[in-house]
C-alpha cells in the first residue's frame, strides 16, 4: 500500500504480465486475468487473482501443448492509475488482415476498451500507410453502446448518442499511427498496442508482440521507400512445398530451373528468380516488363485457380522500378535461341513421334549410366554437381521433341467439339507410356500383392526379413529392381536432404500396407481407357478423321514422358545425397560439422571452400543460416504471392450457390467421405474416400490408388497430382485455396472434376 500511495486517485486498473506471456513466439493474451475499475480497498482481493491466474486449466493446457515448463511459472501484476477513457482501442503496426509491414490499423470505440476486447462492440477501423502518412481506409461502423468508468469506479454500459460519429479525427488518427510505429521500432518487432485519450492526451497502456504474421528473410525484404518487388513462391507453386527446402537443396533446385529453362529464367536481384534459405521467388515485376500481363497470367495461371485470379487482380505499377531488369535482353535473346532450337525437332516429331521416344529412350539409358558412374567418382562435390547438370541437360535436349504431346488434349478437344465426347478425351491421358511416376504405382501395388508381404506382422519383420534376403528370390529380384530404379523417390524429392525410402524401410513397409490391392484404380484403367479409344474411333470414322484421330491418339499416349526428366534429376540428387553424406562424416571427423546431416545446411560454395582448404570452418556459416531460418520456425503456410514489405495477396473462389471454384484437372463426378491429409500416410485412406490435401508429389501416388476423388489446394492440369489423377481415372478439382481447412474429416463431398466444382453436401457431426 505505501508504494501505491505514489498512484494519485482511488480508482485503479489491475494487469497480468508476465516474461511467458506475449512472446514473440507465443502469446497467452486473454488466459490471465486483469481487471479495471478496482478500487483502492479492493487492491489486494485482485492482485492474489491475477496470481491465481497463472495456474488456470488453459493457461497449464496451452503450456503444456508448446512445452514450457509447468513447474517454472512465473507471473507479475501491474497497477496504474484507471485512466476514464473518452475513446480508446488497440493498432497493430503491421496489417494483420494481409501482413503489410506498411500499414498501421487502428481499431477505436468510444470509453474503456474493454467493449472492443469482449465484443460488445463493433469499432471502428481505420488503415494508415506509415510511410507517407495518409490515412488509406476508414470503416464507420455503428457503436451503439460504450463502457465508461464511473466516479466509484464501476465500468458502466451506457448508450452512445455519438454511434455514428468517428472516434477518433484524422489529427488523431496519424498522431497515435506514429506512436505505434515508435514502439515497433524500439522493441524490435511488430507489436499491437492498447491505448486511449484522455482530454486529448494520448496514453500508451500496453504493447505486446504480434506473433503470427509472416517474416520475409532479409534477402527478400526492401526498405521503406525504395521501389517494392512483388514475389511468387515457385517452390509452393510447382512443387506444393510448406517447408523450406534445405540451403543446399534450394541451392541446387534453383540451378536446375536456371538449366531446365535455357537462361529464360536467369538467377539474382536484378533478375528473374532469387533463391534464399530453402524458398526461390520469381520476381514478378521484373517479368512483368519482360512478358506484360497477359503473357505472366497464361504462364502461371495454369498452375491453380488462386494464382490466377491473384495476378488477374494485380496492379504492378507500384512495383515498376524505373530501372529495367539488368538481364531483360539476355532473357529475350535465350527465349528466341530456345524457339530456334525446338523448332525443327518438334516438327519432325509433329510427323512420326516414335522416333523422338525412341530417341529418348536411348538417351535415358545412356544418362543413367552416367549417372550411376559418378557414384565411387572423386571429384570434388560442386565438380560432380555440374557433371550432374552437364548430364541433365542431355535429357532436355532428348525431350525437346517430346514437347508436343503435352498440347495434343487440345487437338483432341478440337476435333470433337460438340460432340459430348468430353470424359472420352479425358480417358485418353490414363495409363500413359513413359510416366515413371505411374510405373513406380504399378510396381507398388505388385510388390504390396505378394502374398508373403501380405502375411507380414509388422514392419520389424519387414526390415529384417528384408536385410537378411529372407524373401523369396522372385520377391527380392523385384523388391531390388524397384530399389534401384524408385528407392530415390520420396516426400519432398527434389531435396538433396529429403530421406529416401531405402534409408527408412519401416516407412516403405507403411506406405506398402496402404495400398487397397483387391480393388484399386489401377486395375481399371486400362478399360475405361480402351472403350474411350473405340468410342472415339467410331465418332473419327464419321468425320472422315480416323487416320488423323490415331496419330494423335499415338501422340497422348506418350505425354507421361513430361514427367521422366524430373525423374532423372531426382535420380541425380539421390547420387549427390550419398556423396555429401560421405563428405560431411569427413568434416564430422575433422570436428568442422557436428553432425553429417548438417552439411545440407551448407550451400555449395561453402562446401567446395571446405573441400579445397582444411582449415576452412563450416560452423560460423552453420550458426548464421540456423539464425536466419528461426524466423520462419512457425510459418505454416507460406503465401503464394506476397511483396517485398511483407503484403501478402490471397483468392478464393466460391461459386452463387456457395460451392468452391477450382480447376477440372481430371473428368467425372464423385461424391464420398472426406479425408484431409497433411503429408502421406498420416492416416488411412479408405477405399471410396475423398483425398483432400494441398499438394501432392510422388509419394502420394499409393494415395491416389485408393482415392475416390481428389481436391487439392495448389496445382493445375500439369501438377504430379493432377497427371496421375488422370492416368487413374479419378475425378480432381484443384485450386481451392484452405480446402484442408474449408472441409472438415467425415464430410460428404461432391467433387466434379469435369466443371471443378466442389460441394459440401453434408458436414461430419464429428
Amino acid at each position: 500500500q505505501n508504494k501505491l500511495s505514489i498512484l494519485g486517485g482511488d480508482c485503479f486498473s489491475v494487469r497480468s504480465s508476465s516474461p511467458e506471456e506475449d512472446l514473440q513466439d507465443l502469446s497467452f493474451a486473454g488466459m490471465y486475468e486483469s481487471f479495471l475499475g478496482i478500487r483502492r480497498d479492493k487492491l489486494e482481493k485482485h492482485i492474489a487473482k491475477i496470481f491465481a491466474s497463472m495456474l488456470g486449466f488453459r493457461v497449464m493446457e496451452y503450456k503444456q501443448k508448446h512445452a514450457m515448463d509447468l513447474v517454472d511459472t512465473k507471473i507479475a501484476v501491474i497497477v496504474q492509475k484507471q485512466i476514464s477513457s473518452e475513446v480508446s482501442g488497440v493498432g497493430f503496426s503491421i496489417n494483420p488482415q494481409n501482413n503489410c509491414y506498411d500499414e498501421v490499423v487502428i481499431n477505436a470505440s468510444y470509453g474503456v476498451g474493454e467493449a472492443i476486447v469482449s465484443g460488445k462492440v463493433t469499432p471502428d477501423q481505420y488503415i494508415i500507410d506509415s510511410t507517407t502518412s495518409e490515412i488509406l481506409d476508414k470503416k464507420i461502423s455503428p457503436k451503439i453502446t460504450a463502457l465508461y468508468v464511473a466516479k466509484d469506479g464501476i465500468i458502466e454500459q451506457e448508450t452512445n448518442e455519438k454511434k455514428l460519429s468517428q472516434a477518433l479525427c484524422d489529427k488523431d488518427i496519424i498522431e497515435l499511427s506514429d506512436l505505434i510505429k515508435q514502439c515497433e521500432s524500439y522493441f524490435g518487432y511488430p507489436v499491437d498496442v492498447e491505448w486511449a485519450f484522455e482530454k486529448e492526451s494520448l496514453y500508451l497502456l500496453q504493447a505486446r508482440p504480434i506473433t503470427s504474421y509472416f517474416p520475409l528473410y532479409d534477402a527478400y525484404l526492401t526498405k521503406k521507400h525504395e521501389p517494392k518487388n512483388i514475389y511468387l513462391d515457385l517452390i509452393k507453386l510447382t512443387q506444393g512445398f510448406e517447408k523450406s527446402m534445405s540451403e543446399l537443396g534450394g541451392d541446387i533446385f534453383a540451378r536446375l530451373v536456371d538449366e531446365a529453362k535455357q537462361g529464360t529464367m536467369p538467377i539474382g536481384k536484378d533478375a528473374l528468380l532469387l533463391p534464399a534459405h530453402g524458398r526461390i521467388y520469381l520476381i514478378l515485376n521484373n517479368m512483368y516488363r519482360i512478358y506484360g500481363k497477359s503473357t505472366l497470367v497464361k504462364m502461371f495461371g495454369i498452375y491453380d485457380a488462386p494464382t490466377r485470379k491473384m495476378l488477374e487482380n494485380l496492379s504492378f505499377e507500384e512495383y515498376l522500378n524505373k530501372k529495367k531488369p539488368l538481364k531483360s535482353s539476355s532473357v529475350k535473346i535465350s527465349m528466341l535461341k530456345f524457339a530456334l532450337k525446338s523448332i525443327f525437332p518438334v516438327l519432325r516429331a509433329s510427323r512420326t513421334i516414335q522416333w523422338a521416344v525412341d530417341a529418348y529412350v536411348d538417351s535415358a539409358e545412356k544418362v543413367f549410366q552416367e549417372l550411376d558412374e559418378l557414384k565411387g567418382s572423386e571429384l570434388f562435390f560442386s565438380t560432380r554437381i555440374d557433371r550432374v547438370f552437364e548430364i541433365f541437360n542431355t535429357i532436355l535436349k532428348a525431350f525437346t521433341p517430346l514437347m508436343i504431346t503435352i498440347f495434343t488434349e487440345p487437338l483432341l478437344n478440337k476435333l470433337f467439339k460438340g460432340a459430348g465426347l468430353e470424359e472420352e478425351i479425358g480417358a485418353m491421358s490414363m495409363d500413359l507410356h513413359g510416366n515413371p511416376t505411374s510405373e513406380m504405382g504399378h510396381m507398388q501395388v505388385k510388390l504390396a500383392s505378394f502374398d508373403e508381404f501380405r502375411a507380414l506382422n509388422g514392419a520389424d519383420e519387414f526390415v529384417r526379413r528384408i536385410s537378411q534376403g529372407d524373401f523369396s528370390a522372385e520377391f527380392m529380384s523385384f523388391y531390388c529392381a524397384y530399389m534401384k530404379k524408385f528407392g530415390c523417390r520420396c516426400i519432398g524429392e527434389i531435396d538433396i536432404a529429403s530421406i529416401r525410402p531405402y534409408e527408412d524401410l519401416h516407412s516403405f513397409y507403411l506406405m506398402l500396407k496402404q495400398i487397397n490391392t483387391e480393388d484399386n484404380a489401377l486395375q481399371k484403367v486400362k478399360e475405361k481407357k480402351q472403350k474411350a479409344y473405340e468410342k472415339l474411333l467410331e465418332a473419327a470414322k464419321k468425320k472422315g478423321k480416323e487416320k488423323y484421330f490415331k496419330k494423335l491418339a499415338e501422340r497422348i499416349d506418350h505425354m507421361g514422358f513430361r514427367e521422366h526428366p524430373k525423374f532423372v534429376y531426382v535420380y541425380g540428387v539421390n547420387i549427390l545425397r550419398q556423396n555429401a553424406l560421405t563428405l560431411a562424416e569427413k568434416f564430422v571427423a575433422e570436428g568442422r560439422l557436428d553432425k553429417k546431416e548438417d552439411v545440407f545446411m551448407l550451400n555449395v560454395d561453402e562446401i567446395h571452400q571446405a573441400e579445397v582448404d582444411k582449415n576452412y570452418a563450416l560452423k560460423p556459416f552453420l550458426q548464421r543460416v540456423q539464425a536466419n531460418r528461426k524466423q520462419t520456425d512457425k510459418v505454416k503456410s507460406w503465401p503464394s504471392l506476397v511483396d517485398s514489405r511483407g503484403k501478402i495477396f490471397s483468392s478464393l473462389l466460391i461459386s452463387e450457390s456457395g460451392d468452391l471454384v477450382g480447376d477440372p484437372v481430371s473428368r467425372g463426378l464423385v461424391q464420398g467421405r472426406a479425408k484431409i491429409l497433411h503429408y502421406p500416410f498420416e492416416k488411412k485412406l479408405e477405399k471410396g474416400e475423398i483425398l483432400v490435401t494441398k499438394c501432392t508429389e510422388p509419394t502420394w501416388t499409393p494415395m491416389f490408388i485408393n482415392a475416390a476423388g481428389v481436391i487439392m489446394e495448389i496445382g493445375g492440369a500439369l501438377q504430379h497430382g493432377a497427371i496421375i489423377a488422370r492416368e487413374y481415372g479419378i475425378p480432381c478439382v484443384t485450386g481451392i485455396d484452405t480446402a484442408t481447412e474449408i472441409i472438415h474429416d467425415g464430410d460428404w463431398v461432391e467433387v466434379d472434376g469435369t466443371h471443378g466444382i466442389v460441394r459440401i453436401i453434408e458436414r461430419s457431426e464429428s
